[in-house]
Formats: structure tokens, C-alpha cells, sequence
């Protein structure tokens, strides 16, 4: 069994596929009015990164490299894991509001040039600065996007989807909506272009915390020239 080891880190975000480019996330129908916010540093040099949108603004991003391992074993089967690591400090003007610690991991397996299995998963932990703990726990298998749930009170679910508008479909994820516990759509991230957040209902932290996660995701498979998508 031959095992090799990589590590890798991003100094840069490219924009969602260029063709893709005028594409934007089918946001659900209860967001479609509410104006879209931009986001700030989502794109280009990924050095001291710091993302915001609206009122919430990150500090400085501190990443890890990109860590994984690939083993080839008898039937000429390639298997390889990547993690990767990142926190945040999340503020609402000039008001902590939040830390959040992330691992993001992603597994893949080929035989000969056919991968058969490509799964990410992301957990998170959130400190909301008035002493509630949070936790998010997000699952994808293949060709399927994030989804999970975000504990706490409210809780509330993620979900993923590579649904444009305009009724198409794009290679990769084009965005996620957070939904309260009745189904109720609360917001969404559009990962297009340089990112937008729709949200509704006011300013809510523990959502924001949610929404920086997200936007600061990066595919740990990005780092294998085997598994990347």
C-alpha cells in the first residue's frame, strides 16, 4: 500500500466558475424581495482575510494549511482524506458578537480514473458573545450540497442547493438557505460572483455566525488534483 502525504494552503479564492459568472442562487420565494446585501473579501488574496456584510464584519481569519493523506491499495484503489481548520471573531459594528472555531473535512475514493465516493462535512463551534454555545454540523455526499443543523435556541437548518435563477443547475454549490424549525426560510448565502446574504426580520448574530461559516468554507478536496471538483 503506497500512501502519500500533501499539504496545501489557498492564497486565493477564484470567482465560481466564469462561465457561471452571471448566475445567481434561487434564494426561496420569501426572500426574493428582500434586497440583497454584498459581501466584502469573500474573493481575491485570501492573506489576513476578513469578510462582511451588512453590519457584521470578521476579524482577521486565521486559516490552517490544507492537511491530507492518499493510500493506494491493492486493487488499485485511491483513498484520500483532507482537512482543514479556520476561526473567526465575528462583530456587529464594533460589538463582538461571536467566535467561531471550524474543521472542515473531505474524503474521496477512486478505482482506477472512476471516483465513487466524495463526501465534506463541516462542524463548527459557536461562542454567541452573551454566553450561549452554538454548534454547526453540516454533512454532503456526492453531488449533493451541504445540509445539517445549527443547535440552539432557535435552532435552525442549512440547506444547499446548485439551483440558479432562471431554472438551472450548476456544477458545485450556488448557495445555501437557513430555515427555522417550521420550514420558514430566515436567509440565504448566494456563493455566485463575489457572494450576496438575503435576510429578513432584523439582524440576528447567531444567523450571522452562520452566514460567515459558510462564506469562509473552503472544499478541503480542492487541495487533491484527484478529488477536486
Amino acid at each position: 500500500m503506497m500512501r502519500r502525504t500533501h499539504f496545501a494552503v489557498a492564497l486565493s479564492l477564484p470567482l465560481l466558475a466564469a462561465a457561471c459568472s452571471s448566475a445567481m442562487y434561487a434564494v426561496p420565494g420569501e426572500l426574493s424581495s428582500v434586497s440583497p446585501l454584498p459581501v466584502s473579501g469573500r474573493q481575491g488574496v485570501l492573506i489576513n482575510q476578513r469578510v462582511s456584510f451588512g453590519g457584521y464584519s470578521t476579524g482577521e481569519v486565521r486559516r490552517s494549511f490544507t492537511r491530507g493523506a492518499e493510500e493506494r491499495d491493492r486493487m488499485a484503489t485511491d483513498h484520500g482524506v483532507y482537512r482543514q481548520r479556520y476561526e473567526f471573531a465575528l462583530n456587529r459594528g464594533a460589538a463582538p458578537v461571536a467566535n467561531v472555531r471550524c474543521s472542515a473535512e473531505g474524503e474521496g475514493a477512486q478505482t482506477l480514473t472512476v471516483t465513487w465516493m466524495s463526501e465534506r462535512s463541516l462542524e463548527c463551534d459557536v461562542d454567541m458573545a452573551g454566553g450561549e454555545a452554538r454548534a454547526i454540523r453540516l454533512k454532503s455526499g456526492r453531488d449533493r450540497p451541504f445540509s445539517g443543523r445549527v443547535t440552539g435556541e432557535p435552532a435552525f437548518g442549512v440547506e444547499g442547493s446548485n439551483r440558479v435563477k432562471g431554472g438551472g443547475r450548476i456544477d458545485g454549490v450556488a448557495g445555501y438557505t437557513i430555515v427555522s424549525d417550521n420550514g420558514t426560510p430566515v436567509a440565504a448565502v448566494d456563493l455566485t460572483g463575489n457572494g450576496a446574504v438575503y435576510a429578513q426580520g432584523g439582524e440576528d448574530d447567531a444567523v450571522a455566525a452562520v452566514i460567515a461559516a459558510l462564506l469562509l468554507y473552503q472544499d478541503p478536496l480542492q487541495a487533491s488534483e484527484r478529488f477536486r471538483s
